[in-house]
């Protein structure tokens, strides 16, 4: 009897195991050839380095942080880096990425997605869920902004430090009522402090040269009168008379350029027909 239960649960055990493997397969190629997909929102990381960009120090780093805004705003903030992208554009990858690894929180599967492929340099951001609310076509440009010049230095790490604070900073303005868009962007006080300090600079160092200039001119004096300046003798004056002609004034008014004042976000459907946003460029 004793053999018959353990027989049994020996059984048990192994059915047990077998049922299990599909439900551990988190990694799905999205075809033959592509780098490895990672899930994030599955219990996988958010950080899925294909290219190899990041030491192992910095993408554990960077995976804490994701981690960390994306469970206290309740919103995924993913990076991905791809050597190539197969012939894909890069908002179809990026969408297709986001869409069949489980990336994600909520119903609306709310998120923003950065790829960097190195094969034509090109970054793209793609949202979806409250990420289109949270990242306008205008603030994706902006967080691009940001983080393109460290993307061209080749300083990976701190251009995703920088999308990683823009998404957490720009999702905490659109909760307020304010996202980040064309008619509410304002740009930074240290650049405009930077500015009226470079123009401080400049006058003091005018008023310096002109004060050094001024005191070499020693064989120069102040005149006392307005005929110290003139020749006697050296005006004449033979014809004069006064001719008064009408003059004719025409006044149009100069056109006002008038704008659109669109903002907000664009969206498009993915393979797998959910909406999103998204925008990009090259660095």
């Amino acid at each position: 009897m004793m053999k018959k239960r353990m027989m049994a649960a020996a059984v048990a055990a192994m059915l047990l195991l077998v049922f299990s493997i599909p439900a551990l397969a988190a990694v799905l190629p999205l075809s033959a050839g592509e780098d490895v997909l990672l899930v994030a929102s599955g219990g996988g990381a958010r950080v899925a380095d294909g290219a190899d960009l990041l030491t192992e120090e910095e993408e554990t780093l960077l995976c804490a942080k994701l981690d960390e805004i994306s469970e206290r705003q309740q919103f995924d903030v993913v990076v991905v880096t791809a050597s190539t992208i197969n012939g894909k554009s890069p908002m179809a990858y990026a969408d297709d990425y986001f869409d069949y690894n489980g990336y994600g929180i909520g119903t609306d599967r709310s998120g923003a997605l950065l790829l960097i492929s190195m094969e034509d340099r090109d970054w793209w951001i793609s949202t979806r869920g409250y990420g289109i609310t949270a990242l306008t076509d205008f603030g994706i440009q902006q967080i691009g902004e940001d983080m393109v010049p460290d993307l061209s230095d080749g300083d990976y790490y701190q251009a995703f430090v920088t999308f990683a604070k823009d998404c957490d900073s720009y999702v905490t303005q659109a909760k307020n009522g304010n996202p980040v868009d064309v008619n509410s962007y304002k740009a930074p006080f240290p650049f405009a402090k930077k500015i009226g300090i470079s123009a401080v600079i400049g006058i003091i160092v005018a008023l310096i040269v002109g004060s050094v200039l001024k005191g070499k001119m020693t064989s120069v004096k102040t005149a006392q009168a307005a005929a110290d300046y003139t020749r006697s003798g050296s005006f004449f004056l033979r014809d004069q008379s006064d001719v008064f002609l009408y003059s004719n004034v025409t006044r149009t008014a100069k056109p006002q350029e008038t704008r659109s004042g669109g903002g907000g976000s664009s969206t498009h459907s993915s393979s797998s027909g959910a909406s999103h946003g998204g925008g990009g460029g090259k660095f």
